[in-house]
């Protein structure tokens, strides 16, 4: 089992984060490995909720974040626990999910750079509903409890902002069960890897945009309820519909006109 890892912060640089790496599965669900980074400033991406926060708001919650770089693997929670932290992605990606009684994992979805989670079990002070872990190495924001509380006292306009955030994340929701039961897999691939290249887009060299987070098929046919067999059918359909490029680390959009004509159902893929 890994543990919690403390050291100076001579030993990393302050915004050095290690490169993404599959996530392995844990051996034991409470399995971590933390790098605590004394001292260190965060650097939040600055854009969608909490670039609307405004500027003062924004750094009264990272003043008093601690930033950990967390290897890939590490669990930051399981579903049951009680809530210690709201935590922000700094670098990397979170992934939140849980095991089925069948033995099955389902994945909810990942937490990119710029977002928050956490929040709802630290308000409603009920357990989380979710293990989350590290997808990849990340950089990650921790705020303590008490130190929500505070900022919510402090900030009347926190209050209101995450009411609006979670108001966000229920019409995504809405949106992922009404894909989930109405709509045939080869739209729900395309749709999550729509969602996917938004979260994660980098430009490929050769101008194409790169997904860049380490995903698997296994991962992918957990986030859109179908079989890894009958996904990575339409992964290779699309393929050589020239929709994506695979083959390499990453997944490559090669025409994201045809992605979302994919995602709106314009295309057809064989069962």
């Amino acid at each position: 089992m890994n543990h919690v890892i403390e050291r100076p912060a001579a030993l990393l640089p302050p915004h050095a984060v290690p490169q993404p790496a599959v996530a392995p599965r844990s051996q034991s669900l409470r399995a971590a490995a933390s790098l605590l980074v004394p001292n260190a400033r965060p650097a939040m991406p600055v854009d969608g909720w909490f670039a609307a926060l405004g500027q003062p708001l924004r750094e009264a919650i990272t003043a008093c974040a601690r930033v950990k770089v967390c290897a890939a693997g590490s669990v930051l929670g399981v579903r049951g626990d009680a809530a210690t932290a709201w935590i922000g992605v700094d670098a990397g990606a979170l992934r939140l999910g849980t095991t089925m009684r069948d033995g099955r994992d389902f994945i909810l979805g990942f937490v990119s750079p710029g977002q928050w989670f956490g929040d709802i079990a630290l308000v409603d002070e009920r357990p989380l509903e979710f293990d989350i872990a590290a997808h990849v190495d990340s950089r990650l924001l921790f705020v303590s409890k008490p130190d929500v509380k505070r900022l919510l006292a402090e900030h009347e306009s926190l209050g209101a902002e995450l009411l609006r955030l979670n108001c966000q994340r229920l019409r995504h929701l809405f949106r992922r069960f009404e894909e989930l039961q109405t709509l045939p897999l080869g739209v729900r691939v395309a749709r999550e890897l729509r969602r996917l290249a938004r979260q994660f887009a980098r430009q490929s060299p050769d101008g194409r945009t790169l997904i860049d987070l380490a995903i698997s098929q296994a991962e992918l046919s957990a986030m859109v309820g179908g079989s890894r067999q009958r996904v990575n059918r339409v992964m290779r359909q699309m393929h050589v519909m020239q929709i994506l490029r695979l083959g390499g680390p990453r997944i490559v959009v090669s025409d994201a006109r045809k992605l979302d004509a994919a995602a709106d159902g314009a295309i057809a893929f064989e069962p």
